[in-house]
């Protein structure tokens, strides 16, 4: 019985070692994101399967917080992010100016529009969320509601709409950069006299919508649907443009980097598994021919109608982001 003890005591050890042997064998990859913490989840398993030998480490947070991040990160030597996958696109044209991005088109992605590629290829949109307005149906009959963005700036809707803050929010930040290029800065102030709040993220501006606090808002339409039981919560389609967002990937250029590997996972998320995947947390694949979000329309049928990606509009925001950012927040804190 002794005997029997020690051996199954030496294999428990020997089990130990190999798990701290395959552990110390793993490649470390890191994934700065603006995803969702949801859609991490639901990645996490399948990258496993798909990439055994890689442990998968994950920095979540606001496209504006990896930014800063990456930025000090940079400043200090070096980035610990092998790919990035956030929503601030001029972020990534500036990155790529300044050399810090690996060229690269995943061969897998080649279906998706050129106006949502770089043209150097330093980085390819994964995921497209759509800004749209929301309303609460409760508080604001369907036919009075707003019909487009230019509507929200109409005193009848003083003190009743929301936003994200575009200080700190990717999604919310291109949206203003396109609701000036289009309407000027004019509008904007008409934003602030009509006491147009804007803090927060998305899901803030849904819990506004639902509360009835601002019972109108501009939200993406994947924080809609993730409450779509919620029968009050209503979208509109906006006359004057939905707002396509882009989530980009990008591999970092690093010395010594692992851009090899970054380019297979790159690969992986433009997979039909990787962009099932974006399509479950309810955004719109940039690949044609795969289905739309649960719940939400054709893309097909949103596509006139949205505010386009010409390298001219992204040029001018790139070189003007910094003063679009301080004249948005001098209108809106006098």
């Amino acid at each position: 019985m002794r005997s029997i003890g020690i051996l199954a005591l030496l294999g428990l050890l020997f089990v130990g070692c190999t798990k701290d042997e395959k552990s110390a064998k793993q490649q470390e990859f890191w994934i700065y994101t603006s995803l969702y913490k949801d859609t991490i989840t639901d990645l996490e398993p399948r990258l496993k399967i798909a990439f055994p030998d890689v442990k998968f480490q994950w920095f979540q947070a606001g496209s504006e917080d990896i930014a800063a991040k990456v930025g000090a990160e940079l400043l200090a030597g070096s980035t610990k992010a092998d790919l990035l996958i956030s929503s601030d696109r001029f972020w990534y044209e500036d990155l790529a100016g300044r050399n810090q991005l690996h060229a690269y088109r995943p061969k897998a992605a080649e279906a998706v529009p050129s106006e949502l590629r770089n043209p150097k290829n330093f980085y390819t949109t994964v995921s497209l969320p759509v800004m749209v307005l929301g309303y609460n149906s409760d508080l604001v009959k369907p036919e009075q509601a707003p019909k487009s963005f230019k509507d929200i700036a109409d005193p009848k809707w003083k003190g009743k709409v929301s936003g994200g803050d575009p200080l700190s929010s990717g999604t919310n930040f291109t949206t203003i950069a396109f609701l000036q290029h289009l309407y000027g800065w004019p509008y904007v102030e008409k934003l602030k006299a009509n006491q147009v709040l804007t803090e927060g993220g998305n899901s803030a501006v849904i819990r506004r919508i639902q509360t009835g606090e601002r019972p109108i808002g501009w939200v993406l339409l994947e924080n809609v649907l993730l409450v779509q039981d919620d029968k009050r919560i209503k979208v509109v389609f906006p006359e004057d443009g939905v707002v396509l967002q882009n989530n980009v990937a990008a591999i970092v250029n690093k010395a010594n980097g692992q851009m090899a590997l970054g380019e297979q996972v790159a690969e992986w998320f433009f997979s039909k598994e990787g962009q099932e995947a974006m399509v479950r947390s309810y955004m719109y694949s940039p690949i044609p021919g795969i289905d739309a979000p649960e719940g939400a329309p054709p893309f097909a049928s949103l596509a006139k109608g949205v505010f386009h990606w010409s390298q001219e509009f992204l040029g001018e925001v790139v070189q003007n982001r910094v003063q679009i950012k301080e004249k948005f927040a001098e209108i809106m804190a006098h």
